[in-house]
C-alpha cells in the first residue's frame, strides 16, 4: 500500500483540484461522508451522544460534514468550534455554513469553558477534527487542553484523517496528541500514522477513497510504502518437485565468541528454518564444541582463534578460502568488538565479492569506517537497531527515532546498502532508497535473540536468490507476523527467540493462502 508525507498528500490534492477538475467541496464532502458512513456501522447504535471538535483549517470542515449527518440522522450532536467562526475560510467556512442551516447548533470557543468539559463529559463517542496532517508546530493553548482533557476521558474517540497533534511524516507527538480509537484517513495512509508513537495515537486505521484517482502516483510519485502479505505473497518463490538443497543455497554464518555462542545459533537455526538448503556456522575453535553440542541440521567450521574463543585477523585467508564458494555471508551477532575481531569484519567486506548480511558486532565494526561500506560496492543488507545506528551516524538513538525515515534514508544514500532499520515499526530502505514500512510486530519481540533471528531470516531468503529489498521485506514482515500471531494466543511477555523460528510455518502458510492478518483497512 502506498504511503504519503503531509506534503505529497497536499500535491495530490492540488493536482486533483487544478488539473483534474475535482471540486475541493467533493473531496471534503467524500471525506466526511465516509467518515460518518463507516463511524456510524461500527461505533453508532441509535442513541449516542456525538460530540464534535472542529479547528480553523479543512479538518474542521470534514468535522462539520459528519456533524450534518449525525445531525439529520437524529444523534444528538454537539460541536465545538476551537477558534471564532469568523477564521473559517473556503470549504471549511462552507460547511459550517451548511451544518448550521440544518439547525445545527455550534458553540465558539477561544478559551476553556465550562461547556467543553460538560460536552466531552456527556460525550458517548468524539470526533477529533481539530488539526490535520499540515501541522508543524508544538500544539498549545485552547487545543492543548481540549486535547488533554478528552485523552483523560476514556471515551472512543474517532479521528479525523489524523489525530490532532501527530506529526504527518514522523509521527511524534507535537507537544501533545489525541489518542484515538479508530483514525479515518483520505486518500492514502500517512508516514506519521504507520511508524511510532504515531500508529499508537491513530488506533485502528482505516483508508477512504474520496474519489483521488490512482493516476496521480504516477504523475507525482509517492514517499514509500506499507508492506503487505500481498507484496510479501509475490515475491515467495514456488518449490519445483526436482528441488533439492543446492537449489536453495549455502549460508556461512560468521558469528559467535565467549558467552555469545546462542546469537550464533539461532542465527544458523533461523537461516536453516526459513529455507536454505545448507547452513554452515564459522566459530572460533575453542566454543566448537558447544555450538556443535546445541546444533544438530547446522553444520559447524571451527576458525583457528589461538585459544581464546574470537576470531582473529590472522584467520583471514582461512575463512576467505571456506566461503569462497558459499552463497551469503552473514556476520556479526555476538562477534565481540575486539580490536582484532573488527579488523577482520572489515576486511572479510572489502574483499569477499559475496552478498553480506551485517548484524549487531558487525555492524559496530564499522563505526569511523562506514567509507567502507560505500566504496565495496556489496550487494549487502545492514540490519541495525538505533543504537547501532547511531554510532554509525554520529547522532544520538533519540535523533534516530525522532526521524527514523529520514536518518535510513541517509545512511542508504551515503554508503549504497539495503538498510533494515529496526525498531517499533521497522523501517525498510533499498539501495535504490525505495521506502518500506513494516507493520507487523509488537513489544513481545523486545527480547535478547530478536535481533539475531531475523538477520538468519533474511541469510537464508538471499541464499535462495532473492534480491536483497525482496529478502528484506520479507524476512521483516514474518519476523514481526510470528510476534503478533504469538500474543494472540499467548502475551507480549513470554515469546522467546527461539518461538519465533518454531512460529515460521504457520505464518507462512497463512499469507500463502492469503489468510495473514489486514493491519490497514481500506474503504471505498
Amino acid at each position: 500500500m502506498v504511503v504519503l508525507t503531509p506534503e505529497r498528500m497536499a500535491e495530490y490534492d492540488r493536482y486533483a483540484i487544478n488539473t483534474l477538475g475535482i471540486p475541493s467541496a467533493v473531496l471534503m464532502e467524500n471525506a466526511g461522508r465516509g467518515t460518518y458512513r463507516l463511524a456510524k456501522e461500527r461505533y453508532f447504535s441509535g442513541k449516542e451522544k456525538v460530540t464534535i471538535f472542529c479547528g480553523r483549517g479543512n479538518n474542521g470542515g470534514d468535522g462539520f460534514v459528519i456533524g450534518r449527518y449525525a445531525l439529520r440522522d437524529g444523534f444528538q450532536t454537539r460541536v465545538f468550534l476551537l477558534c471564532k467562526a469568523s477564521d473559517l475560510k473556503g470549504d471549511a467556512a462552507l460547511n459550517m455554513g451548511i451544518y448550521k442551516s440544518i439547525g445545527g447548533k455550534i458553540s465558539e470557543c477561544t478559551d476553556k469553558t465550562k461547556g467543553i468539559t460538560d460536552g466531552i463529559r456527556d460525550a458517548d463517542i468524539i470526533i477529533d477534527a481539530i488539526f490535520g496532517t499540515g501541522l508543524s508546530k508544538p500544539v498549545s493553548g485552547i487545543e492543548k487542553a481540549v486535547i488533554e482533557d478528552i485523552n483523560i476521558s476514556g471515551k472512543p474517540v474517532i479521528a479525523v484523517d489524523i489525530p490532532s497533534g501527530i506529526d504527518g511524516k514522523t509521527g511524534q507527538p507535537l507537544g501533545t496528541a489525541i489518542r484515538a480509537t479508530h483514525t479515518f484517513t483520505y486518500g492514502y495512509p500517512k508516514i506519521g500514522q504507520i511508524l511510532q508513537p504515531g500508529a499508537y495515537h491513530t488506533g485502528k486505521l482505516t483508508v477512504i477513497d474520496i474519489s483521488m484517482p490512482s493516476l496521480i502516483e504516477g504523475k507525482l510519485g509517492f514517499d514509500g510504502r506499507v508492506i503487505e502479505g500481498a507484496m510479501v505473497r509475490g515475491f515467495l518463490k514456488k518449490r519445483l518437485p526436482w528441488d533439492h538443497k543446492g537449489t536453495f543455497g549455502h549460508v556461512a554464518v560468521i558469528a559467535g565468541s565467549p558467552g555469545k555462542t546462542g546469537a550464533a545459533c539461532m542465527t544458523s537455526q533461523a537461516a536453516l528454518k526459513i529455507g536454505a538448503g545448507l547452513v554452515t556456522l564459522l566459530i572460533p575453535e575453542s566454543l566448537n564444541s558447544i555450538v556443535a553440542s546445541k546444533l544438530s541440521e547446522v553444520m559447524t567450521y571451527p576458525v583457528r582463534d589461538r585459544g581464546t574463543g574470537y576470531f582473529h585477523l590472522s584467520a583471514y585467508k582461512e575463512i576467505s578460502d571456506f566461503v569462497s564458494d558459499k552463497d551469503v555471508i552473514v556476520m556479526g551477532p555476538g562477534l565481540s568488538q575486539e580490536s582484532d575481531t573488527t579488523m577482520l569484519v572489515r576486511e572479510l567486506y572489502q574483499n569477499i565479492n559475496k552478498p553480506f548480511v551485517i548484524d549487531a558486532d558487525g555492524i559496530n565494526a564499522f563505526q569511523g569506517q562506514t567509507d567502507i561500506i560505500k566504496g565495496s560496492g556489496r550487494k549487502a543488507v545492514f540490519t541495525p537497531h538505533p543504537g547501532e545506528l547511531s554510532r554509525l551516524m554520529g547522532v544520538t538513538p533519540k535523533d534516530i527515532n525522532n526521524d527514523r525515515v529520514g536518518v535510513a534514508q541517509r545512511f542508504v544514500r551515503h554508503t549504497g546498502a539495503n538498510l533494515i532499520l529496526k525498531g517499533a515499526r521497522t523501517v525498510i530502505v533499498s539501495d535504490k532508497e525505495e521506502l518500506f514500512i513494516n507493520p507487523t510486530g509488537n513489544p513481545a519481540l523486545a527480547k535478547g535473540g530478536s535481533g539475531d533471528i531475523l538477520t538468519g531470516f533474511v541469510g537464508g531468503l538471499l541464499s535462495q536468490g532473492h534480491a536483497p529489498i525482496e529478502a528484506s521485506i520479507i524476512g521483516t514482515y514474518l519476523h514481526g507476523y510470528i510476534a503478533d500471531t504469538w500474543v494472540q494466543n499467548n502475551t507480549d511477555m513470554d515469546l522467546l527467540a527461539g518461538d519465533l523460528v518454531s512460529g515460521i510455518g504457520k505464518a507462512l502458510r497463512d499469507i500463502r493462502d492469503g489468510k495473514d492478518r489486514v493491519y490497514i483497512e481500506k474503504s471505498l
